[in-house]
């Protein structure tokens, strides 16, 4: 693959072009000349997006971009657990360079995290808008101001990492010709911000398209030992973030082979090495100020349970597996409790995006399960 193709994705069999220039992000700091529309939508990861075109055809079809004649088209949202991809997919999505052309009026980006500051991020779709919300009492009216803003205009609006339906309400303000696209881990925001119709959940990446992406971040590891690295994208279950944080940590140790052999035999081998593989960039909702933790990124959506359920879901790494799935009457056999209250647990795991249903079984990821062993450790379960 070319250098320009890793920013290129392919929609029902055309060929698009990611802009990954500065140009395509115009970010405002005072009211914005109309002249001048906002592309907001951050740019693409260094290494291209790999294996999302089929994801990436069914948002354009939900968002019917194919038809620039389309009014009141209904918010998407784009569903699944931490570091599976969600936010690179939104981000291709408005770094697609036909978007000018769709959305004269421009791409708005919102990241919200567990605790958005509303008001600041309000006011930057303000800003980018040429209107000053300043004046406005509260939330409320700032979102009342900007629906009328965008009533006849056509813009492109990308909701990221909502926590709380409450919270990414004050940003439905499409107009009729606008588009919406949200994305989260919870269940209930996904339903209660796009309906369940028009919820698409974002899995693992399929093998080949896992390993492509280890080779595009660490060549000489997939060219020194290819079958270990296949053996690392199944262990990290062709999770997006685990494969990029294993894949630059790998790349940081090529000069020295041995010793990058020695890490990729490690995070294959090793639940403490996988965990503790780490993100530069800071994560909303985390300590943003030095790199956070595989371990902590996944673990925010497992803080949200109570103490019960958080045993519960230590306790299911027991299950074992390749994959790990149960049944509901073995999830209440070793959580101890009748199965009408195992049910009601494993619904509240789904909604918190840390257990999928597959078939007549649950299944989890093998990284959440390495998390959950962890905790079982460490409460001495």
């Amino acid at each position: 693959m070319t250098e320009a193709a890793k920013y290129q994705v392919t929609i029902h069999g055309n060929v698009y072009d990611l802009a990954i220039g500065d140009g395509a992000q115009v970010i405002s700091t005072g009211p914005r000349d109309r002249a001048t529309p906002p592309f907001m939508a951050p740019p693409p990861p260094p290494q291209g997006i790999l294996g999302r075109d089929d994801d990436l055809t069914r948002v354009f079809d939900l968002l019917q971009l194919g038809d620039t004649d389309a009014a009141d088209v209904p918010p998407v949202a784009l569903r699944g657990l931490g570091g599976i991809g969600k936010t690179t997919l939104a981000a291709a999505l408005g770094r697609l360079a036909i978007m000018p052309e769709l959305f004269p009026d421009g791409v708005l980006w919102a990241a919200l995290g567990p605790q958005p500051t509303l008001r600041i991020l309000l006011d930057g779709w303000g800003r980018a808008l040429g209107v000053d919300l300043l004046p406005e009492r509260d939330e409320t009216a700032c979102r009342d101001r900007l629906r009328a803003v965008l009533y006849r205009r056509r813009a492109l609006l990308i909701v990221d990492d909502v926590w709380e339906a409450a919270h990414g309400s004050y940003f439905t303000v499409a107009g009729p010709h606008c588009r919406t696209l949200i994305t989260t881990r919870e269940t209930p925001v996904a339903y209660a911000l796009a309906t369940r119709d028009r919820t698409l959940r974002v899995d693992v990446l399929k093998p080949e398209a896992a390993l492509a992406l280890l080779r595009r971040l660490a060549p000489e590891a997939v060219i020194a030992d290819e079958r270990s690295a296949q053996r690392l994208c199944e262990r990290l279950e062709y999770l997006p973030l685990a494969l990029t944080l294993a894949g630059r940590l790998l790349a940081v140790e090529a000069d020295v082979p041995a010793r990058m052999a020695r890490l990729l035999g490690e995070l294959i081998e090793q639940r403490d090495a996988r965990l503790k593989l780490l993100q530069a960039e800071g994560r909303l909702g985390l300590t943003e100020e030095e790199p956070v933790s595989l371990q902590a990124i996944l673990g925010m959506s497992v803080a949200r349970l109570d103490g019960t359920d958080q045993e519960r879901f230590a306790m299911a790494s027991v299950f074992g597996g390749d994959p790990l799935t149960w049944e509901i009457n073995a999830a209440a056999y070793v959580w101890e409790c009748p199965v009408e209250e195992a049910e009601a647990t494993i619904s509240r795991f789904i909604q918190r995006g840390l257990v999928e249903r597959r078939g007549a079984r649950y299944w989890m990821h093998a990284l959440l399960a390495d998390y959950a062993a962890e905790m079982m450790e460490g409460m001495g379960l």
